[in-house]
């Protein structure tokens, strides 16, 4: 906007503002001049009555025109309008009559009609054709009229002037009318190119509204199919909601065949809707491939054009929309095409809605899939547990009864094991939550006095951690060995009674030999002594493989009784040593005890520690070849004394180490050289250390040697006093 114009604006701005100021300064100033100019001009009486009669009742108008505007009083001035036009025509008349007699009263007569005139103007522009005719109709009236008597001349003038005057409102009249025609006519051509604009306005506005409503049809109808898609955990629910969900969002006039692939092993697995399947599924695989590759959706307005699809698209179909079909994390594992018979049917928006679709298409067949491996697996759950013939009970940390399967619920329930079981279940379950063992293992038995046996129960309790924030539960399998626990019975019945069978022969022929040996029956050749010799140790080799089985028996029996004191370890370790060193010797081998000879007293029982020793060392004397080193050793650790038996033989491989602890199991190398044994003694030796609360191992490399080791627990003196 330049300068010039903004003052412009600001003046009539300012003009619009103060109109009505400068109307109400000016009006009683022009009032004032209309009656000092009338009055200074001799008029008649009749003249002067209708001049103020004429000016009461316009004045009248004037203040009906300004009441205050309500509805009924609004439609009223426009009739006030021509009221006021008819009074000026009156009153015209009445000018016209007098004018013969006006002479110069004409004047401000004519000026105030002029004036009412161009109030009229805007409301009633015909107002004008008063002024415009008064001027020739006067000349008219007055020459019809006798001729004035006195300064005619003047009077013609004036008559002229009052006739130029008409002349010139009449073309200032005409003049403002035309101009008044060129802007309505402009304010025509303004208006109607204003409503071809707006109905062009309109029609788009209709257009997007009719877009928008298709728009909104189709995202309603995704929601309502998304709804339902994720509403069902069937796989076969979803696929045939996913179907329609297609065809409502896209409509079913452009929708003419829908295909859903999955990926399977090697190859894919369509699901055909709506298609005929004459040529087979081979576009589908095509489509399928482009789709999981690419990851974008694929558009074909015209497949004729596609050299792939034309030869294995059925012929009615003619537009593509494909788009890739994610299930779970990871890449596409397949797509969703739909196909119509005309050319052109999808659009960029259509692949964005059907790719909303998909995705939560995905995700519906995702959860389906996931919850049919929860079912069936649930499924398997439910008949292992209701099948096996084990009990199961899970506690939680308060030892309560989370899940349980029918076998243990019937033992939980008992009248007789029921109470006794429930408490040592949760014995077994803190003990395991104060260990560092995931897993625990114990027997449990209940019986009642008049009972021989009772019941027998294998143990196996386990942490199972199912939420971090919370304590594990406890599961517990409970399996019954009563009827093993009566073969062992019976077994060891047997093997005692076995033993003591065997036993007594053998001591009257080992008493008899070594009679005969000793010369009391008489002198023997050297022949027949060293038979009988060979005789002697075989009859004492066959008593230690009786005492052994009779100890392994009372070991699995359950009858191992230990007698533990105060007492040296040192002194066991030394005696022991020097015992076996004869022995040792004849094997061509060197005992050698490195043992501390300050060890702390332990707690233990020496009869029983001391058959470990005795055994570790006569394994070691079988264990090495000649011209070997067995060697015993001591540690002391913080709260154990350590004992080890090192020698230098053949070794243990470290696929057998974890087994020689094991009953009846021989290391092959150690079989192998110096005679044969049951199996026993390893196994004996350990139950003995963990009957003391102790913890044995060996440590080995084929060909090297071998180092069995031993705890014992260090109990200071104060405290077995306290107690």
């Amino acid at each position: 906007m330049t300068a010039g114009e903004a003052v412009t604006v600001r003046a009539k701005s300012r003009m619009s503002l103060h109109r009505s100021d400068i109307l109400r300064t000016v009006a009683p100033l022009l009032g004032l001049a209309f009656g000092w100019w009338f009055a200074a001009i001799p008029r008649s009486p009749l003249v002067t009555l209708c001049t103020i009669f004429y000016a009461l009742v316009q004045i009248t108008l004037v203040f009906a025109r300004r009441r205050r505007r309500t509805t009924a009083f609004t439609s009223a001035r426009p009739t006030t309008a021509w009221i006021a036009a008819g009074v000026d025509l009156l009153f015209s008349i009445f000018l016209l009559t007098q004018a013969n007699t006006l002479g110069q009263t004409v004047y401000p007569l004519y000026f105030l009609l002029i004036l009412r005139a161009l109030t009229n103007y805007q409301r009633l522009p015909m107002a004008m054709v008063l002024p415009f005719l008064f001027g020739p109709l006067y000349m008219y009236a007055a020459s019809l009229a006798p001729a004035l008597p006195t300064n005619t001349a003047r009077i013609a003038q004036s008559e002229w002037l009052l006739l130029g005057i008409s002349l010139g409102i009449g073309v200032v009249a005409i003049w403002a009318n035309s101009l008044q025609q060129r802007a309505n006519v402009a304010l025509r051509h303004e208006l109607r190119a204003e409503r071809m604009g707006r109905e062009a306005r309109i029609g788009d506005l209709e257009r997007s509204a009719n877009d928008l409503r298709a728009r909104m049809r189709q995202l309603h109808a995704l929601e309502e199919g998304l709804r339902v898609i994720t509403s069902t955990l069937s796989l076969d629910d979803v696929l045939n909601q996913i179907v329609d969900s297609t065809v409502q969002m896209l409509g079913a006039a452009r929708v003419h065949g829908i295909a859903l692939s999955l990926q399977q092993d090697d190859g894919y697995e369509h699901r055909m809707f709506m298609i005929e399947s004459a040529k087979g599924d081979a576009w589908a695989d095509s489509l399928t491939r482009r789709a999981i590759t690419q990851t974008v959706p694929i558009i074909i307005t015209n497949t004729a054009h596609d050299a792939e699809l034309a030869a294995t698209m059925p012929a009615e179909m003619a537009a593509v929309l494909c788009v890739p079909l994610f299930v779970g994390d990871g890449p596409a594992q397949g797509a969703l095409t739909v196909v119509s018979n005309t050319s052109s049917a999808y659009s960029s928006s259509d692949a964005r809605h059907l790719t909303a679709l998909s995705m939560q298409a995905g995700i519906a067949i995702n959860n389906a899939e996931l919850h049919s491996r929860i079912r069936q697996q649930q499924q398997l759950l439910e008949a292992v547990l209701r099948d096996i013939n084990d009990g199961l009970v899970v506690l939680n940390a308060e030892a309560q009864v989370v899940v349980t399967n029918a076998f243990g619920q019937a033992l939980l329930e008992d009248d007789i094991y029921g109470e006794p079981l429930t408490q040592q279940l949760a014995a077994l379950a803190e003990a395991i939550r104060d260990t560092e063992n995931p897993t625990l293992m114990s027997e449990l038995h209940f019986g009642q006095d008049d009972e021989e046996m009772g019941q027998f129960y294998q143990a196996y309790a386990s942490l199972v951690r199912y939420n971090e924030s919370e304590e594990p539960l406890v599961a517990i399998v409970l399996h019954d060995v009563t009827e093993q626990k009566v073969e062992e019975k019976s077994r060891s019945d047997f093997i005692s009674m076995v033993a003591h069978e065997l036993r007594n022969p053998l001591n009257s022929l080992n008493g008899f030999i070594k009679i005969v040996l000793r010369g009391q029956a008489g002198a023997l050749t050297s022949l027949q002594s060293e038979f009988l010799t060979i005789a002697d140790s075989q009859v004492e080799l066959l008593k230690s493989r009786i005492s052994e089985f009779l100890e392994y028996n009372r070991i699995e029996a359950g009858r191992l009784v230990l007698d533990p004191k105060w007492n040296d370890l040192a002194l066991l370790v030394a005696g022991t040593a020097t015992r076996l060193s004869l022995q040792a010797n004849q094997n061509g081998l060197e005992l050698v005890n490195e043992v501390d000879s300050q060890l702390p007293e332990c707690i233990f029982d020496s009869e029983r520690i001391g058959q470990v020793l005795n055994n570790l060392i006569e394994n070691a004397i079988k264990a090495t070849p000649p011209g070997g080193t067995i060697t015993l050793r001591s540690e002391l650790k913080a709260n154990e004394v350590w004992l080890r038996v090192c020698d230098t033989g053949v070794g243990i491989p470290k696929e057998e180490q974890g087994k020689i602890f094991q009953r009846f199991y021989r290391a092959h190398n150690r079989a192998s050289s110096k005679g044969n044994h049951l199996g026993l003694g390893l196994t004996i030796c350990q139950q003995i250390v963990v009957g003391h609360n102790g913890r044995i191992w060996v440590e080995s490399e084929e060909g090297q040697g071998s180092r069995f080791s031993f705890a014992l627990p260090l109990t200071p003196r104060e405290v077995t006093v306290n107690q």
